[in-house]
């Protein structure tokens, strides 16, 4: 279990929770390498920067999403202990990951800096109850070292907000300077997962360095039952070939977080299992093939 119990106590109590080293240094080469097809080393930004001008053209959003070309990618953001605290903390294994993407920053390339906020608009129609099933769940995981100049995240204990109403969810700091009074920067590890509330007040802090790069990697959780909370459907992606060979490759467990209905579910019947077997001709229909 790489998410304890401990951790899981002290998102709950303060919003947010560091669990150090979820991902080993071996564990962090493969998703580091899929990052290849998608960003370039500061290295090689910086040797050949015409290359890379759709870098500079909007430094702030170099956001990819689910699926990804790189399998170790698709498989992160999948993990199994991802969603085993999720099942722990929502108390239900219906589950289902409603946000992943990958994000780099630049040193040198733009303004990080943001405002302090809550995520909740893009990821519901209502705003955050953080008890039982009606919780939704951030994650960030970083894929490289985030000192004080790579722009941190920086966050705002509960105890500091547990009064404050969620409208409005953006906060600047000129009209509620006790926020930013009251914020804890942390700084990160590579293989490090940031936990969050979706009633956690938050911001990306700026990135200082005269050199470098910060990579991460970004959830959101919610159950099925509620339908009102969440950012993605992925079968808005269905014809993407990345979603056909994550879902090929992925267990039945990966597929149910997606929506992919579960084995013995009512959806499977001699003429579904036919028909999804000849969408994914690689995937093992298998587990699927009991009663139907």
């Amino acid at each position: 279990m790489r998410i304890a119990d401990d951790h899981l106590k002290h998102l709950l109590c303060h919003g947010y929770a560091v669990v150090p080293g979820f991902l080993s240094p071996e564990e962090l080469i493969a998703p580091r390498e899929n990052l290849l097809r998608y960003y370039p080393t500061p290295e090689e930004l910086a040797a050949t920067p015409e290359r890379y001008g759709w870098v500079f053209d909007d430094p702030e959003h170099l956001q990819i999403e689910f699926p990804f070309a790189g399998d170790a990618l698709n498989h992160i953001s999948t993990h199994p202990d991802l969603i085993d605290a999720v099942d722990r903390l929502l108390g239900t294994p219906q589950v289902l990951l409603s946000q992943a993407a990958i994000w780099a920053k630049y040193a040198g390339t733009g303004d990080f800096e943001q405002t302090m906020h809550l995520d909740y608009q893009g990821n519901t129609l209502v705003v955050p109850r953080d008890d039982g099933a009606f919780r939704q769940v951030n994650m960030i995981l970083y894929y490289s070292d985030v000192g004080p100049d790579l722009g941190p995240t920086c966050v705002v204990p509960l105890e500091h907000t547990q009064d404050l109403s969620p409208w409005p969810p953006f906060r600047p700091r000129k009209k509620y300077p006790d926020l930013y009074r009251h914020e804890k920067a942390l700084p990160a590890k590579a293989g490090d997962l940031l936990l969050f509330s979706m009633s956690t007040f938050h911001r990306a802090s700026d990135v200082t360095a005269d050199f470098g790069a910060r990579l991460s990697h970004h959830f959101v959780w919610r159950a099925a039952a509620y339908p009102f909370a969440g950012y993605h459907q992925w079968s808005h992606f269905g014809e993407k070939p990345e979603l056909a060979r994550f879902i090929e490759r992925a267990t039945p467990r990966q597929r149910e977080v997606i929506g992919f209905p579960p084995p013995g579910h009512p959806y499977w019947n001699e003429q579904t299992l036919a028909g999804v077997a000849a969408r994914y001709p690689r995937m093992d229909m298998k587990p699927y093939m009991g009663k139907c």
